[in-house]
């Protein structure tokens, strides 16, 4: 009986994967080319598969990378210390980012 649940919890989600995913045409270096065509070797997965994967780990660590810029301006006050607006680039691409997420 859990078999069934199961795969159609998979194919549930699988399907909203797939409702999210859009096609994307970029340009690559060869020799990364190259690195891609054996990843997907290697690991028996089309290229579409590993390319997807390591833009979504890059652009996860470059969101994490983003340094915070102490600002003039004080926008609460936690425990009594000051915390100071962003004044780096993370205000602006969250706002580049939700105002894109509703657009597309």
């Amino acid at each position: 009986m859990d078999t069934f649940k199961n795969m159609l919890n998979d194919w549930e989600s699988e399907s909203q994967e797939a409702s999210d995913r859009v096609e994307y045409t970029l340009t690559l270096d060869k020799h990364d080319l190259v690195k891609i065509k054996a990843f997907a070797e290697a690991y028996g997965l089309d290229e579409a598969t590993i390319t997807e994967g390591l833009i979504h780990s890059a652009i996860k660590e470059a969101e994490q990378a983003m340094p915070y810029v102490k600002g003039s301006q004080v926008i609460r006050v936690e425990e009594g210390e000051e915390i100071y607006a962003d004044a780096g680039k993370t205000p602006a691409y969250v706002e580049a980012e939700q105002k894109l997420s509703n657009t597309l």
